[in-house]
């Protein structure tokens, strides 16, 4: 006789909790677990970037996956880009542009982590954006990790 249980529902074991910042004149859905004021130069903020038709609470799993090796001490942020998830998109703009992305992301790193260069993680789309961004500002990336983004 076949199991005919439900499966059962994922449980976070680490619950995020959503923040809205205004960058660029956009509001930026953010996902945070963990306390920004928490951060050093030893431990700096995790930023995480999703990919194209994607959101921040993607990263969900790899938050749980990370505290299970290393605890809850870490903060992370997931960021919903522009135009994603819960984030805006300037009034009349029906279009995205990389430069936008970086401009974005500096802006976003300025907020989350002023003066403090932070961890930088893309997916996809944010991997290339991620890459870009720590080119053209390398002193802000103390670590940068691409996934599927080239």
């Amino acid at each position: 006789m076949s199991d005919t249980s439900p499966t059962p529902t994922y449980r976070p074991r680490r619950e995020a909790a959503s923040r809205s910042l205004r960058v660029r004149g956009i509001d930026y859905h953010c996902l945070v677990w963990g306390d920004l004021a928490s951060t050093t130069a030893a431990q700096p903020l995790l930023l995480m970037t999703h990919g194209w038709m994607d959101i921040g609470a993607s990263f969900q799993f790899v938050v749980d996956a990370l505290a299970a090796q290393e605890g809850d001490v870490r903060c992370i942020v997931a960021p919903d880009w522009r135009g994603f998830g819960g984030s805006t998109m300037p009034e009349g703009t029906d279009s995205y542009w990389f430069p936008d992305y970086l401009g974005d992301l500096d802006a976003l790193g300025d907020a989350l982590s002023p003066g403090v260069p932070f961890d930088l993680l893309g997916h996809s789309m944010g991997g290339n954006v991620c890459m870009g961004y720590a080119g053209v500002r390398p002193e802000r990336v103390r670590k940068l990790i691409n996934l599927e983004g080239f």
